[in-house]
């Protein structure tokens, strides 16, 4: 009975729903801002290039009419929170970082040829040194224009926005009202297996080959307090928000770093380094690596740290993965979020295909779990668990599949047997070298892994998610079927869940 009303009141919402799938269609601007012509032509130009080679960078999103800046899913939420034209000011600055971030990796994944083809009159062959320098003060020269307006902030927030990555054509064409009720079935009746994993005792587990602990490189580890100070030290910025430093970040991410408990049948279960083998994105199992990178969310409103933590496989395999999920490259996220007094309150874990997301959090900090109409109950695999000074965070993965069985908490006496990783930035994948030095990122224009293409795009298509089931680059993880949510929603926890 209590299936049915479901299945009735996800056929009714959802037709509203698909009613208001328009495409966005921004209003006509009362503005034309006159910038510099040289620069406003260069940027136009390069821009070009870029999306002709295939190289455009998408971990961050251009924002119309401002070529110079770039937003994410939480500079697009924070834009409400700016109180004065000095955090607005903060704000700017933050999403020009992004795009010049973006720009160095898209100038430096061009090809020599599109480089060549950039022809300017004081610069016939232009270098990848040249053109970031000019990108750089031409940024500058734009953002001081364009600023001189009384209309700069109300245009520019009317345009920050991030587009979901979901497709109303995609669920229009697929008959997602209808759809979605079998889905909806399965995904309740997955849901409940996996539930009744995370209840087996840890002893027993099933294990196909062997369990190998692969843990963090040696380091500083910093005490609680020490994470505190940090924490502390960072948000003293305009913003309030958390913004590391080099050195801060790294301390930060090999305190928390966790122990991948792998359960390894098959050479398709050795988390490694992600490679180019000729033209295929590839995994050396040789060498054991995590990626990592910084993001930010919101708890009860402030603003918080959060460490995300990478892994990937060669492939997707084995007898307990389902057929039409197996394929080339797998990998899962996991990430630890940490309060205003750099205390953990949740880790959340998904694949990097944006399925079987699920959170992690501190009973004690949890009031109760929010309900919402057309949604499934968020999924709280298990609480997490106490992990005593000297101890670190442990994820259990299984064989082929390479699903979370436990988080635990992992001490010495653990480790026999242990094999160190070494961490790198994320954004290393996004500007990967070639054995002939040239760079290219492993995701396309699409925040799409290349090469990890599943059968499940020809069956769950009507979801809305394009190319269902690939590996997805950070950003364009959506992490529902029936409704829309995203990984990096930075309101995922205040939504779900009513904290202490």
């Amino acid at each position: 009975m209590r299936t049915t009303r479901f299945c009735l009141v996800i056929v009714f919402s959802l037709l509203i729903l698909l009613s208001g799938c328009a495409p966005f269609v921004a209003k006509p601007s009362p503005l034309s801002f006159e910038k510099p012509e040289q620069c406003r032509e260069f940027l136009n130009r390069l821009d070009e290039v870029v999306e002709k080679a295939g190289v455009k960078d998408a971990s961050s999103v251009s924002i119309r009419g401002f070529p110079y800046l770039r937003a994410n899913r939480f500079l697009t939420a924070s834009k409400k929170n700016l109180k004065d034209n000095v955090q607005k000011t903060e704000w700017v600055r933050w999403m020009g970082q992004l795009d010049l971030l973006a720009r160095e990796k898209e100038i430096g994944n061009l090809p020599d040829k599109a480089i060549s083809s950039l022809e300017f009159a004081d610069e016939k062959k232009p270098d990848r040194e040249w053109l970031y320098a000019q990108v750089k003060s031409c940024s500058s020269i734009l953002l001081g224009h364009d600023q001189a307006s009384p209309d700069f902030y109300t245009e520019l927030n009317s345009r920050v926005r991030v587009p979901d990555e979901y497709s109303c054509f995609l669920r229009t064409v697929g008959l997602y009202p209808i759809v979605a009720i079998p889905v909806a079935l399965v995904t309740e009746s997955s849901i409940k297996k996996i539930r009744k994993r995370f209840d087996i005792e840890l002893k027993d587990l099933p294990v196909e080959g062997r369990l190998r602990p692969i843990v963090p490189e040696s380091g500083e580890v910093l005490s609680q307090l020490e994470v505190r100070e940090v924490i502390e030290k960072a948000r003293r910025n305009l913003l309030g928000v958390p913004l590391l430093d080099h050195e801060q970040e790294k301390k930060l991410v090999l305190s928390f770093a966790p122990v991948f408990v792998q359960d390894v049948a098959a050479s398709y279960d050795c988390l490694g380094r992600v490679v180019w083998k000729g033209e295929r994105v590839d995994i050396d199992p040789e060498k054991p690596t995590v990626y990592y990178y910084t993001s930010y969310a919101f708890l009860k409103g402030a603003p918080i740290l959060q460490i995300n933590y990478v892994i990937w496989y060669s492939e997707r395999a084995g007898k307990r993965s389902p057929s039409i999920e197996r394929g080339h490259l797998d990998g899962l996220t996991a990430r630890v979020s940490l309060d205003t007094e750099g205390k953990v309150f949740m880790v959340d874990v998904v694949s990097d295909c944006g399925c079987y997301h699920f959170f992690v959090p501190d009973r004690e900090r949890v009031e109760h779990i929010v309900s919402r109409p057309l949604s499934f109950e968020p999924f709280v695999a298990q609480w997490l668990p106490s992990i005593p000074s000297g101890e670190r965070l442990g994820i259990r993965i299984n064989s082929g599949w390479h699903q979370v069985q436990r988080l635990i908490s992992v001490s010495e006496r653990d480790l026999s047997g242990s094999t160190p990783y070494t961490l790198i930035p994320y954004g290393t994948l996004e500007a990967l070298p070639h054995e002939d030095g040239w760079t290219e990122s492993i995701f396309n224009s699409r925040g799409i892994a290349r090469g990890s293409e599943r059968t499940e795009r020809f069956i769950l298509f009507s979801m809305g998610i394009p190319l269902v089931g690939s590996m997805r680059q950070r950003g364009h993880h959506a992490i529902e079927l029936i409704g829309k949510d995203h990984f990096d929603n930075p309101y995922l926890f205040d939504q779900n869940f009513v904290f202490r």
